[in-house]
């Protein structure tokens, strides 16, 4: 595994990310609310109001902000080149995309919000796409991340191009496809384009590095970005000339059991067997994704008056079980790595200061990341029950208020500590 190395004077700001990674469970709070307010309401379909709100509530307020946050700082790291926001633009991004996602929100109960949503989400992720292409074509290097972070980028254009078109349908009536296709194929683009693509690119590194496994083979890592996005393709083509959608969407289903296959056969190999809680999140999430996965295969097999029902599962599980499961596991390494790599340039000016330079679990504490996966746990069983007896389904909102919450309180304890930690370095300088 290569990596372009670590230059301090091109890592952003720890305020740049973290600012990003704590707005997501203000937005978890929402959602989770709308989850307990509508209770079973939400199996009768995906196409509710408030099915879709909650959808726009976590695609856009949680996962994209936390992935956002973090390619600020994987590019450096990975790609040895920075998204390159000044301060202002940035704070103006963030908060267009805020207000953009709950604008969004709200619309679809009947609010005059759609013109302002589509003005700010337009404004802000078109300036994010612009600036992490442009850094990708120009500046970027490290081939084998390079590639699938500039695919998962081009997904992420054409995921908010398909949505200001759905947009443009909601604000004038104007639709240049009938029917649902486009819809499918923003909701398929963005999953398994934008956010699959993106996490492939990370596990290929972060999992033979944070938990000591054998690299993912070569042929993996060209085969599976490629095929997915052949897959995708396929897709835009059935959408644009109103084909059905079912055999681009299994091929892509396929290719995503066969990458989490993959990642579970890595993580069995791994050398330290310790017991690890981000190993556990990537092994329930990578089931999650092949359980969801084959579903979506099987969707046809499955009786007509179910297959609505069946479809707000899929959804659930692979995006509560496995990219939020994902993210999760994720923060548990990022936060505490941030923070030791910013104290890193103080500790070593002064060797006194190298002894206050925390570890990981006095950032997050063993016992703060076991409640933090039991609850996660609990969420994906509240899932499974509110499938079989809809009345709990409210279950699974409060399950997210309380897991993410958590997390929120976690990330936040782990920014005062370091601010602290900070202080008495600077203090024996």
């Amino acid at each position: 595994m290569r990596l372009t190395g670590l230059n301090f004077e091109t890592i952003p700001r720890l305020d740049v990310p973290l600012r990003f990674y704590l707005t997501a469970p203000f937005f978890a709070v929402i959602a989770a609310g709308l989850l307990i307010w509508q209770g079973e309401y939400i199996w009768l379909g995906r196409w509710l109001p408030a099915s879709l709100a909650i959808t726009h509530l976590v695609a856009i307020g949680m996962m994209a902000m936390i992935m956002i946050g973090s390619l600020f700082q994987i590019m450096p790291v990975l790609c040895g080149a920075p998204i390159s926001i000044p301060p202002v633009p940035l704070v103006l991004m963030q908060a267009g995309l805020i207000l953009g996602t709950l604008a969004l929100s709200v619309g679809f109960f009947g609010w005059p919000t759609f013109a302002a949503s589509f003005v700010l989400l337009a404004l802000s992720l078109g300036y994010f796409i612009i600036s992490l292409l442009g850094v990708l074509f120009r500046k970027a290097g490290g081939q084998q991340t390079r590639v699938p972070i500039l695919l998962a980028g081009l997904a992420l254009a054409l995921v908010l191009l398909a949505g200001l078109l759905l947009l443009v349908g909601y604000l004038w009536g104007y639709y240049p496809i009938t029917g649902k296709n486009l819809t499918h194929f923003h909701a398929s683009t963005g999953i398994f384009g934008w956010v699959l693509l993106l996490i492939m690119a990370v596990s290929f590194q972060v999992i033979p590095m944070f938990h000591v496994t054998p690299e993912f083979p070569r042929h993996w890592r060209i085969a599976l970005p490629l095929v997915l996005v052949a897959g995708l393709v396929s897709i835009a083509v059935a959408t644009l000339f109103q084909f059905s959608l079912y055999y681009s969407s299994a091929l892509i289903a396929g290719v995503a059991i066969l990458y989490a296959a993959v990642g579970l056969h890595r993580l069995r190999q791994r050398k330290r067997k310790l017991p690890d809680t981000v190993v556990s999140y990537w092994q329930w999430a990578y089931s999650c994704l092949i359980c969801g996965c084959l579903l979506m295969i099987a969707l046809p097999l499955i009786p007509i008056h179910w297959q609505g029902k069946v479809e707000v599962f899929i959804a659930l599980l692979i995006g509560m079980g496995f990219i939020l499961g994902v993210i999760q596991g994720m923060l548990l390494k990022i936060v505490p790595f941030l923070i030791s790599l910013h104290l890193q340039p103080i500790a070593m000016s002064k060797p006194n200061a190298m002894m206050l330079l925390p570890d990981h679990y006095s950032l997050i504490s063993r016992q703060q990341i076991k409640i933090q996966f039991r609850l996660y746990q609990l969420a994906m069983l509240s899932i499974v029950a509110s499938l079989c007896f809809p009345p709990v389904t409210a279950s699974i909102g409060l399950m997210m208020l309380l897991n993410w919450g958590w997390i929120g309180f976690n990330m936040a304890s782990a920014g005062i500590t370091y601010r602290r930690v900070r202080k008495e370095m600077l203090d024996k300088l």
